[in-house]
C-alpha cells in the first residue's frame, strides 16, 4: 500500500493591530469557498469548516497570534472568533494611558488589559475535561454534549469574577466555566499544531525569533513548558512602545524594534526542517492585515529627541507600526522570488492583504472595524481574489479527500480479520458455499490493502 503523506496544508498570519479582523473575514471566506468545493452547495452558518480542521499547521504573530490561538490552540469557528476578536480588541485599545493625547507613562496600552482580555476569552470559549481543554461551542445534540449533561450535577456556573457570560442562547446546560489559566501546551490528540511568535528582550535583527508552540517539537523544548495561553498571548504582542514587557519562567519578551510582523519563514522553516522534513507542502496561505498603497521613505533610526517627547512617542509607535506593515509585503516578495529555493510550487502558495492603506496605530483603530469589513467585502469581490480562494480551496479540498481516504483505509487496513485465502477441503455443499463467500472477501480485502 502507499504509504506517502499527504501534502502539508500551512497557514501564516501577519500581525498589524486591529486589522486583524480582515484575516478572520479572508480565512472565512476561504473555508465557505472549501465547504462548497466538497459539498457542492453553500454552507449554513454552522457548517462553514473550521481552519483547525483543514491546516497542519498554523502560526502567527502579535494580533495575528491572537488569531492563531482563537483558531488553533482553542479550535474556535470563525464566526465566535469574529465576535471574540471585536470585543477583545475593544477591551484593549478603547483604554489608553494618554491624557490629551500626551502619553503619561512609558507604554501606550495597558498590558493588563491584554492579558484581562485573554484571559476572560480562554474562561469563556473552554472548558476544563480531565487534560483536555475542549470547545465550549459544541454542538448540543452532539454524542459529547450529551454525555457531558448526562454527568452534569449542576447548571453553568458563572464566572468566577462575577461578569457577563458571552454564552450563545442554547448552550449546552451543565457545562463548567474554563480555566482561565489553560496552558498553550495541546494535550488534545489530532487537529493543527499551532505556534505565536515572540522576541526575547534585548535581541537584534540578527537574533532568532521565539516559537511559543501548542505542540511537543522535534527543534527543541519551549522557552517554558508552564506557558499558558494568556501568557503565550501577551508575549506575541509585547511589542515596545504598545506594551510592556512579559516574564515566562527564566525568559523576558519584548520586541523593541528588531521583530517582523509576518511569521511566514518560520512556518516554512517549522514545517519542513523541524516537524516534516521531505514533506510536499500542497497550500500555504499568508494572510496580511491590510497593505499600504504609499511609498514609505527609507527606514530612519527614530531620534532619541523625538522618543523622549510625549508626542514622540506616539509617533514613533506609528513610524514603527507602518514600516512593519510595509516590511510584510518585502517578505511576501522576497518569499515569492526564493520560493524555488524551499520546495513549494509557485501554483501552491496564497499570499492575501487587503489594500486598506496606513492608519493611525492602534489609538482609535477599534472604532474603524465597519470601514476595515468595506474595504476586505470589497476586496474579496475582486475577480483575480475570488479565482486565489476558488483555486486555494479546490486544492484544500483534494488534500482533505485525499487524506480522508487514506486515514479510512488504515482504519480497514487495521480492523479487517485475516481471512483464510485457501478453499476449505471439504465434501459439503454447505461447507463449499461458505469457502466461496471467504474466497471473495479474500478479493476485497486485497484490492483494499493494495
Amino acid at each position: 500500500m502507499n504509504q506517502k503523506q499527504p501534502p502539508l496544508r500551512l497557514l501564516s498570519l501577519d500581525g498589524g493591530g486591529v486589522r486583524g479582523y480582515s484575516m478572520i473575514m479572508i480565512l472565512q471566506e476561504l473555508m465557505l469557498k472549501l465547504f462548497v468545493e466538497m459539498h457542492g452547495r453553500a454552507p449554513r452558518r454552522e457548517e462553514i469548516p473550521k481552519p483547525c480542521d483543514h491546516f497542519d499547521l498554523i502560526g502567527g504573530t502579535a494580533t495575528g497570534g491572537l488569531i492563531a490561538i482563537l483558531i488553533g490552540r482553542l479550535r474556535l469557528d470563525l464566526e465566535t472568533s469574529k465576535e471574540v476578536y471585536v470585543k477583545m480588541t475593544k477591551k484593549i485599545f478603547e483604554t489608553d494611558k494618554t491624557i490629551a493625547g500626551l502619553p503619561y507613562r512609558k507604554t501606550l496600552f495597558k498590558a493588563s488589559k491584554l492579558e484581562e482580555a485573554i484571559r476572560e476569552v480562554v474562561r469563556e470559549t473552554s472548558l476544563r475535561d480531565e487534560e483536555e481543554t475542549v470547545n465550549m461551542f459544541v454542538d448540543p445534540k452532539s454524542p459529547v454534549a450529551q454525555i457531558r449533561r448526562s454527568q452534569a450535577s449542576s447548571s453553568l456556573t458563572g464566572p468566577p469574577d462575577g461578569g457577563r457570560s458571552s454564552l450563545k442562547p442554547g448552550s449546552p446546560p451543565g457545562l463548567q466555566w474554563g480555566n482561565e489559566n489553560a496552558l498553550l501546551y495541546d494535550l488534545r490528540q489530532g487537529g493543527c499544531r499551532t505556534f505565536v511568535t515572540a522576541v526575547h528582550k534585548g535581541s537584534d535583527e540578527a537574533s532568532s525569533t521565539a516559537l511559543l508552540r501548542t505542540y511537543d517539537s522535534a527543534h527543541g523544548a519551549s522557552p517554558s513548558a508552564d506557558c499558558t495561553i494568556w501568557e503565550a498571548g501577551r508575549a506575541t504582542c509585547a511589542t515596545y512602545p504598545a506594551f510592556k514587557h512579559i516574564q515566562i519562567g527564566q525568559n523576558t519578551f519584548l520586541d523593541e524594534g528588531s521583530g517582523r510582523y509576518s511569521p511566514v519563514a518560520q512556518v516554512l522553516e517549522e514545517a519542513l526542517v523541524h516537524e516534516w522534513p521531505g514533506r510536499e507542502v500542497g497550500v500555504l496561505v499568508s494572510l496580511g492585515g491590510g497593505k499600504s498603497l504609499e511609498v514609505l521613505e527609507a527606514k530612519k533610526e527614530p531620534s532619541a529627541i523625538k522618543s523622549a517627547t510625549p508626542f514622540g512617542k506616539i509617533i514613533e509607535a506609528r513610524e514603527k507600526h507602518r514600516a512593519r506593515v510595509v516590511d510584510c509585503e518585502d517578505i511576501h516578495q522576497e518569499l515569492l522570488s526564493g520560493l524555488y529555493r524551499t520546495g513549494v510550487q509557485k501554483e501552491n502558495y496564497f499570499r492575501l492583504n487587503v489594500e486598506v492603506g496606513i492608519a493611525d496605530f492602534g489609538l482609535n483603530e477599534w472604532s474603524r472595524l465597519a470601514e476595515i469589513s468595506n474595504c476586505t467585502r470589497k476586496y474579496l469581490g475582486r475577480q483575480d481574489i475570488q479565482m486565489m480562494n476558488n483555486s486555494a480551496a479546490s486544492k484544500l479540498a483534494e488534500i482533505h479527500r485525499s487524506s480522508k481516504g487514506r486515514l479510512n483505509l488504515e482504519i480497514l487496513n487495521r480492523e479487517l480479520p485475516d481471512l483464510p485465502n485457501e478453499a476449505f477441503d471439504s465434501d459439503s455443499e454447505e461447507d463449499e458455499e461458505v469457502a466461496k463467500h471467504f474466497e471473495e472477501l479474500h478479493k476485497i480485502k486485497m484490492k483494499i490493502r493494495a
